[in-house]
């Protein structure tokens, strides 16, 4: 079959969105499927562009929006009128780009790794539903975010013919809010393999020299949107009120840091012991993990949390929320915390900072749980999702 894979704009600051996309890339093509892929995206990276060389059977699109003169539109038009007037329901539309990439290409699948959905004539599509994060925090989004959710999201599910999600949590808020049939929603974890620390093959500690940062710190690398809850950690932090322990933060800042977690560094005086990097570089990131005392999760909602993943197959001490699929990922009780209650999550940053014994246990933990999301078999699962809206 002839796979579209619809990713036309693909960033870093889209966070576990262009992680999965890219996973997912690395996936289907070292899963020796009888596919061939066809990758939409306006501006790709170095890392697509590697996957996609490296793979015979993967083909970047270059195609640009037909154009239409205004006699043709206007005879569209008026042999629209026409049918409309004769009761026919028979009308020209204008081409969009994926018309063009389908007939093209010979499209049988447009798969679109994140909540969105193209839909054409003859041409199967497969959404995939990171979370429906809007229905358990609406607090968290603006009233034009949730209307636009509630539309688009039901558009997309209600079109599919195959919903992908990465967790059970989530297939099942699918067919309980939108109703879809359990039989159409698929559940598939990606391999946490050939991600992209495994691309670094040399560590070059001296990256890290510009940012002045302490011999020891927590990592928590994570966009500030409100679900992350930086500010409930940076309350911790304070709840410690210990000046040993160091907090690193690093993804994309937007309103949220800028409106109420830059104000309270300020006015808690925690900007010393606290440290927001933005985005880094991969090399960058990989130093941080490597470097940091531990990782620190206090996320309010997470379908699957890559920094959670990269810490495990990474071995390095991690704590997290007890939310959705974080503690099934860990794997073990002792590591988790109420991410809404201030003193546990201080309890459980003193304890991974401080207590040696609490440390080997958990770094042992982490051993077990990377071979169980190493190998989930995805792209054959996928391929059998793929098979199954086919027939």
């Amino acid at each position: 079959m002839n796979i579209l894979l619809d990713i036309p704009k693909l960033s870093k600051t889209q966070g576990g969105v262009y992680q999965y996309s890219l996973a997912l890339l690395n996936i289907l093509a070292t899963g020796n499927l009888p596919h061939d892929f066809f990758i939409f995206c306006h501006k790709p990276d170095e890392d697509v562009k590697i996957i996609v060389n490296a793979n015979s059977n993967f083909t970047l699109v270059s195609v640009s929006n037909p154009t239409y003169s205004k006699k043709k539109l206007l005879a569209f038009r008026i042999v629209n009128i026409v049918f409309r007037v004769l009761g026919l329901k028979k009308r020209f539309k204008k081409e969009d780009i994926y018309d063009v990439i389908v007939r093209k290409h010979d499209i049988d699948i447009i798969h679109t790794p994140f909540q969105s959905l193209v839909k054409k004539p003859n041409v199967k599509s497969i959404t995939t539903l990171h979370d429906v994060q809007e229905l358990h925090f609406p607090e968290f989004f603006t009233s034009a975010q949730r209307a636009y959710r509630a539309v688009n999201y039901k558009r997309a599910i209600d079109g599919a013919d195959a919903v992908i999600v990465s967790y059970k949590h989530v297939k099942q808020d699918i067919v309980n809010y939108f109703e879809k049939p359990e039989n159409e929603v698929f559940t598939v974890l990606l391999d946490m393999k050939d991600l992209w620390f495994d691309k670094i093959v040399i560590r070059d500690t001296g990256l890290l020299d510009a940012y002045l940062l302490p011999d020891k710190f927590l990592l928590y690398p994570a966009a500030t949107w409100a679900h992350k809850n930086h500010l409930r950690l940076l309350e911790a932090m304070k709840c410690l009120d210990d000046p040993e322990i160091y907090l690193v933060c690093t993804g994309h800042q937007n309103d949220h840091y800028v409106k109420n977690i830059l104000p309270y560094l300020e006015s808690e005086k925690l900007s010393k012991q606290v440290k927001f990097l933005g985005i880094v570089s991969d090399e960058v990131l990989f130093e941080l993990y490597h470097k940091c005392r531990a990782v620190v999760i206090p996320t309010l909602y997470e379908a699957g949390s890559f920094p959670l993943m990269e810490s495990i197959l990474m071995g390095i001490p991690v704590v997290c929320s007890n939310v959705t699929s974080l503690p099934e990922t860990i794997g073990d009780e002792s590591f988790v915390f109420n991410p809404k209650d201030i003193v546990d999550i201080a309890d459980k940053i003193n304890k991974i900072w401080f207590d040696l014994n609490y440390r080997k246990e958990n770094i042992a933990l982490l051993n077990v749980q990377a071979e169980k999301i190493s190998n989930n078999n995805a792209a054959s699962k996928i391929s059998k999702v793929y098979e199954a809206i086919s027939k």
